[in-house]
């Protein structure tokens, strides 16, 4: 014991010697064997909330503090926005700092030093764009208050990663500003690809992002709100992995400073939320921002290709891919070939296909992001976003001042109309050069509709609300459009029949599971039964059962539903079915009910095999799993829509886990009381010992909410603990000891259990 307490000691008082340190513990009495518990105790938050007293919401300059609620979610206090910003790239590393470093190695091209062939792809992809070259070639171009905001993110990352060094991983790295900046646009470009998935495909290519990715989004105006003011709805669905991690936070400064919302794990600003005057969010559009361009190659040099009447000469790069497995790692080499259009994705039989993205030279995401963070109306907001460094997706805003705007926000180049630019184009023709970015003042734009109220579920322009006026043929045909969804089509008929909207009626919307496919459908099911029961053998009574839970059942996917997973079962074997038979024949009545009766029997065959029973509890097989352990879930079954979207698929146990789907919810009442509801699908940390790992899972399952903590007395009386940094030396020393000795009590517990095994 008197060699640990030497060890401690010596780690507290780093001036002193050895010797010195050991005499301080040889001859203090009051050391005893429990003194490295009471050296290593972490002061109570009440003991901090004392010491602190007024300065706890205003720190001194160069200082934040980082402020836990209940769900550990950070608000986080500083005198500047970078200072805040320093807080806020600490708080990240607390709570995920390794998926956050994943993150950016895969934003750098490096993500196969540590996870191995399988990023190898991914990692070509993105050094084929130059995804972190460019954003280290025109770092300096971004404004100097973006800049220093990032700076003091990535000094609050790097301090994170001074203190803990010793229990990290040994590839982790302390990160630049570079690096966040690559990220954004690594971001961009997973979105951006999408775009042009239509050509990918036909060359026998895909999209990084195989996700069907969309979003929902609405506002009602004080008309049509309960409360007078407007309410603001968000929910972003998106895959549950890296990069697309969402973290709730709350960012306060003395320069103007008051955001709260989600970001992606790794960026600086808040991505979609609201701010003490305003509110905003983003869906995916169905623009296009990304071409594919048919490259002929001269027959005599592959290097070369063909344009107008000319021969150019490609350009290569060659690079060393680092590529980890077992102990080592290895060298992949790449060339990586380039038109003057932009990279080679693919070469075959004399061809080459390039590609070309209105992302590929942007870096000021994040100054457009940090902007709209403190923009305070709608004026501003427009300008903001007329830089077009966000390249794409439907915006949403609402104000204080009943203000309600939408923009179909797209960074389209004209192109000539004489081309199908959702296929590829011929690259050696100049009339496929795109020309400039088509302005913001020419895109699709509402402003308080007469409707009181608009909604983009990833529906076209003109379908957000009714009688926006908007017509496509008022607009390019290649800044593309859409159609309506079952989600657009649930959201516009409830806002347009209801007034007098409250914060409730758009939580238990933003939450709503009704199947409008189990609307259409179900009918043939009950009429097909119906028509032909008295001739079905059916001694069991299964399909009779079946029928009856279908017939009761209120065309909802909650945890409690009995009929959603029968309905799920049943959709999976009729799709197919339909679409065996000739086109003519699927709409004949008949016919859809002789198949729908096939379905049904395959079905009730299925789930008594698989769980024993037709009327099995949605709740039962779809669920969230975080860890080891498993919550029973709301949320739209696979082949179907809900506003309560999830993504799952049946594994081999029967059970639907969920994968992605929404990943961050939040319900604004921007009223002068302003109130907020927010809900991510497991918790603030992914740290596995943290009691913020799942907390928040039971509540998602629910398809309910908390309330979010927004002013100084709101966030005080909600505390569970208090962080100030940076932490000086003898703090950051203290610290390190204790995540060491922390560490190795998990250690020691995790090899007495061994034992006892």
């Amino acid at each position: 014991m008197r060699e640990v307490l030497i060890i401690v000691v010596f780690y507290l008082m780093p001036s002193a010697s050895v010797v010195q340190a050991a005499e301080v513990v040889l001859d203090s009495l009051a050391l005893r064997a429990d003194s490295l518990a009471a050296i290593l105790a972490e002061q109570p938050p009440e003991e901090q909330l004392e010491e602190l007293g007024d300065s706890l919401f205003v720190p001194s300059s160069g200082r934040a503090h980082i402020i836990r609620d209940r769900y550990g979610v950070p608000h986080i206090y500083g005198e500047t926005d970078a200072d805040v910003a320093f807080g806020f790239g600490y708080a990240q590393a607390q709570d995920h700092l390794i998926s956050m470093l994943l993150s950016y190695r895969g934003a750098a091209g490096r993500l196969s030093e540590i996870l191995g062939e399988s990023a190898l792809e991914s990692d070509t992809k993105v050094l084929l764009w130059r995804i972190k070259g460019v954003a280290g070639e025109r770092y300096g171009t971004i404004p100097k208050d973006t800049r220093d905001l990032i700076g003091g993110f990535v000094s609050g990352v790097n301090h994170y990663i001074d203190v803990y060094e010793e229990v990290l991983p040994e590839w982790v790295e302390t990160i630049t500003g570079t690096d966040v900046v690559a990220l954004s646009r690594w971001l961009m470009l997973l979105f951006a690809e999408t775009t042009g998935a239509s050509e990918l495909a036909k060359k026998g290519l895909e999209p990084t992002l195989k996700w069907p990715v969309g979003s929902n989004q609405w506002a009602v105006g004080g008309a049509r709100s309960s409360t007078g003011s407007p309410i603001f709805v968000m929910d972003l669905h998106l895959p549950w992995v890296m990069p697309f991690h969402l973290y709730e936070a709350h960012l306060v400064s003395r320069e103007g400073m008051n955001v709260a919302g989600a970001t992606f794990f790794g960026l600086p600003v808040i991505a979609v939320g609201h701010n003490d005057q305003i509110a905003w969010s983003m869906t995916l559009n169905e623009t296009d921002v990304f071409d594919m361009f048919e490259e002929k190659l001269d027959q005599a040099n592959s290097r070369r290709y063909v344009y107008e009447r000319e021969k150019e000469r490609m350009t290569a790069n060659r690079v060393k891919i680092k590529v980890w497995k077992g102990d080592t790692t290895y060298d992949v080499k790449r060339e990586l070939l380039y038109t003057h259009h932009g990279p080679v994705l693919k070469s075959v039989e004399g061809w080459a296909y390039s590609a070309r993205s209105s992302m590929m030279d942007i870096v000021g995401t994040l100054a457009q992001l940090y902007a709209m963070n403190k923009a305070v109306d709608v004026e501003a907001f427009k300008r903001i976003l007329s830089n077009l460094e966000v390249p794409l997706f439907n915006v949403m805003y609402a104000d204080r001042q009943n203000e309600l705007f939408y923009v179909y926000n797209t960074r389209t180049p004209q192109r000539a109309g004489t081309f199908d630019w959702r296929s590829p184009v011929p690259g050696w023709a100049s009339e496929t050069e795109w020309g400039r970015i088509i302005p913001f003042d020419r895109l699709p734009q509402v402003s308080n509709p007469i409707a009181g109220f608009m909604q983009n579920c990833n529906v076209a322009p003109d379908l957000i609300t009714m009688d926006t006026d908007l017509n496509p043929d008022d607009y390019p045909q290649i800044l593309g459009w859409g159609t309506f969804n079952d989600r657009g089509r649930r959201t516009m008929a409830r806002l347009s029949t209801q007034s007098d909207v409250s914060l409730e009626d758009m939580q238990r919307l933003a939450r709503d599971t009704y199947l409008i496919a189990a609307e259409e459908l179900k009918g043939t099911i009950l009429a097909a039964y119906n028509h032909s029961w008295h001739e079905i053998y059916d001694p069991a009574g299964i399909l009779a059962s079946a029928v009856e839970v279908l017939r009761n059942w209120d065309n909802r996917a909650t945890a409690e539903s009995k009929g959603a997973l029968l309905f799920c079962i049943w959709k999976t074997r009729f799709d197919p079915l339909i679409l065996q038979i000739p086109a003519d024949q699927r709409s004949d009545n008949q016919v859809r009910e002789r198949l729908a009766l096939e379905a049904l029997r395959m079905a009730t065959e299925f789930l008594v095999s698989t769980y024993g029973r037709v009327d099995v509890p949605w709740g039962e097989v779809h669920v969230l799993e975080r860890g080891e352990a498993l919550f029973p879930s709301s949320g739209s079954p696979p082949q179907t829509s809900a506003l309560h979207t999830t993504w799952s698929k049946m594994g081999d146990d029967g059970l639907y886990r969920v994968t992605g789907g929404s990943a961050f919810t939040m319900v604004v009442d921007l009223s002068p009381d302003m109130k907020a509801f927010s809900i991510v699908p497991f918790g603030s940390s992914e740290n596995v010992n943290s009691k913020h790992f799942s907390d928040q899972a039971p509540i998602y399952g629910a398809g309910a909410f908390k309330r979010t903590r927004l002013t100084q007395d709101e966030v005080y009386f909600d505390i569970t603990a208090v962080d100030q940094v940076p932490l000086n030396i003898e703090e950051a020393e203290i610290e390190a000891y204790r995540a060491v000795w922390k560490r190795d009590r998990v250690l020691m517990e995790k090899a007495d259990t061994t034992d006892v095994n």
